[in-house]
């Protein structure tokens, strides 16, 4: 619980206040303050704890004396006082990014999937796909699947007005019709032979000669075109920025330990897509400079780990 400790110092001084106003405590019964059923929620949420363990460790702890049945009803009635406290901790400095002036009629959604592991001796995996709208850091979709089911758009439902901004497990073309067909504008990283990027002639692009010709720093921004499955021409924009040589050399050494340890040979063109920073992207059209596209995906890291621990 010492890690949950630690987490519940970084909520807002009035969290405990706000339990009352949101609903999610109506009387002292069976709990003797929001922190701790706030440090039973957690503790479930994060340990994958069964109502009946959380009830013993209720007891034991002297958190509370409440059954698994009497937990699971308190626990239903957290979520409002979990949105009010996720978007006090936006408002807050935690995550001190502006929202740029070509995003403002937009509602900017991360997309990003996480496994987990069910308790026991089963050891089942299940997938959670999340859609997080970004700058009010709340819950715009969610699915729970096996993890047989892939990383891709077509778990989602994007709609007109979201700009939907995902690593390069979504970037393909599958995704980008997907997007296209509902209106949605899209942000995607592209990872290396995710399709093919041609020319308006439908010649094909060597990408990888593209980005050997880029300087340190220097950054590619093309307009391009996707070919759908139906043999459609999508016009897209790509982007992309070469790294320094500092920042090179440390990705090179990074792909030799992976190929010592996973015994596996790199492709060089892998390699190359490597030296260049994440702004490597396919969108929809203009969006603001190849630079803002960048940060824009380091916000998406950023929020990754600081979302699953919420």
């Amino acid at each position: 619980m010492e890690s949950i400790a630690r987490l519940l110092k970084e909520l807002p001084q009035d969290y405990e206040q706000q339990a009352y106003e949101q609903g999610a405590i109506t009387r002292l019964r069976g709990i003797s303050s929001p922190a701790d059923l706030m440090m039973l929620a957690m503790f479930h949420l994060h340990n994958g704890c069964s109502l009946i363990e959380i009830s013993e460790i209720a007891k034991l702890s002297k958190l509370g004396e409440m059954s698994d049945v009497a937990f699971m009803k308190r626990f239903e009635k957290c979520a409002d006082w979990f949105k009010t406290i996720n978007a006090s901790l936006v408002n807050s400095e935690l995550i001190a990014y502006e929202k740029p002036r070509w995003m403002e009629d937009k509602t900017v959604v991360g997309l990003d999937a996480s496994d987990v592991s069910e308790k026991g001796r089963s050891g089942r995996i299940y997938r959670l796909h999340f859609a997080l709208d970004i700058f009010n850091m709340r819950s715009i979709e969610h699915k729970i699947t096996t993890n047989k089911t892939g990383e891709t758009l077509t778990n989602f439902s994007p709609r007109e007005g979201q700009l939907i901004i995902a690593d390069r497990a979504y970037g393909s073309v599958k995704g980008i019709e997907h997007c296209e067909k509902n209106n949605a504008e899209y942000i995607l990283r592209l990872r290396k032979n995710a399709f093919t990027v041609r020319d308006a002639h439908d010649k094909v692009i060597d990408l990888a000669s593209c980005l050997c010709a880029l300087k340190e720093y220097e950054y590619l921004d093309i307009s391009v075109f996707a070919k759908s499955t139906n043999d459609e021409m999508t016009p897209v924009r790509l982007c992309a920025k070469k790294k320094d040589a500092d920042s090179i050399e440390k990705t090179r050494q990074r792909i030799r330990r992976k190929e010592s340890r996973k015994q596996c040979t790199v492709s060089d063109e892998a390699k190359t897509f490597n030296e260049y920073s994440r702004s490597t992207s396919i969108q929809t059209q203009k969006h603001g400079a190849v630079g803002a596209v960048g940060r824009v995906f380091v916000l998406l890291l950023e929020l990754n780990g600081y979302t699953l621990l919420l």
